[in-house]
């Protein structure tokens, strides 16, 4: 992607009239109501690990056990259809409405507890555009006026994780996050949440930081292999993609 075009759309979206930011047809500057129920919602995460199916504290991913150094994961969506277009706009394509709208799907229906929001570190070198996670730890501080801290640093770029199973993403990760010094309760945001093993690394520097108690906010889960077949989301086609590729 040419540096110029996340610049040139920030711009049209500046000048144009508002639009939804998903199917970018409707009047407003927030996700239209058709978009926002398009978006593929988890039914009963599971509060330690954020898998969807946690019935009466019964998780059949985790057993209750959750993310190593995390006490409570908070997240709202299935990273698939409609939703996994929007993260592409905000990610890929740059655009400032997707982006705002994400931070504030993110930040909804909360229920916080820490002393400061804290944004998973960005990739050294990573592509430009916004960083998602740092929108959303924004918002979240937004709204529930706690305050917002960049800590976290990486001391090297990991491989991608996409074609890593679980115990190779936790290699790959190990040792990856530096903190400097936070308070006891911290939330820590990021903004999709997949295996869990970037989350325990960020989470394990942010414990040698000072922190004794860590909440994870993420805005979607990668859906597993037995959960694709369940999920009732808009197709893709509905709606437009301007990224080229998901994130």
């Amino acid at each position: 992607m040419s540096a110029l075009r996340p610049f040139a759309l920030a711009v049209l979206e500046l000048v144009m009239p508002s639009i939804c930011p998903l199917c970018r047809t409707t009047s407003g500057p927030e996700l239209c109501a058709d978009c926002l129920a398009s978006l593929p919602r988890l039914q009963h995460p599971c509060p330690w690990c954020g898998a969807a199916g946690c019935v009466h504290g019964e998780c059949r991913l985790c057993h209750a056990r959750g993310l190593r150094g995390i006490a409570a994961v908070q997240v709202h969506y299935h990273y698939y259809g409609a939703l996994e277009v929007l993260v592409g706009n905000a990610k890929a394509a740059g655009r400032p409405a997707a982006v705002h709208a994400c931070a504030r799907l993110a930040a909804a229906d909360l229920r916080v507890h820490g002393t400061v929001v804290i944004p998973i570190a960005e990739t050294p070198g990573r592509r430009p555009g916004p960083h998602l996670a740092s929108a959303m730890a924004k918002a979240i501080a937004r709204t529930y006026a706690i305050p917002f801290r960049r800590t976290l640093s990486q001391t090297r770029r990991p491989r991608s994780q996409h074609s890593l199973n679980h115990a190779e993403r936790q290699r790959n990760v190990a040792g990856v996050f530096i903190s400097t010094p936070v308070p006891a309760n911290v939330i820590l945001v990021d903004d999709l949440l997949t295996s869990g093993a970037t989350a325990e690394a960020a989470a394990q520097a942010l414990r040698a930081a000072g922190a004794k108690r860590i909440e994870l906010v993420c805005l979607a889960r990668t859906p597993r292999k037995d959960e694709l077949a369940g999920l009732s989301a808009r197709p893709l086609s509905d709606v437009e993609n301007t990224s080229g590729n998901s994130p």
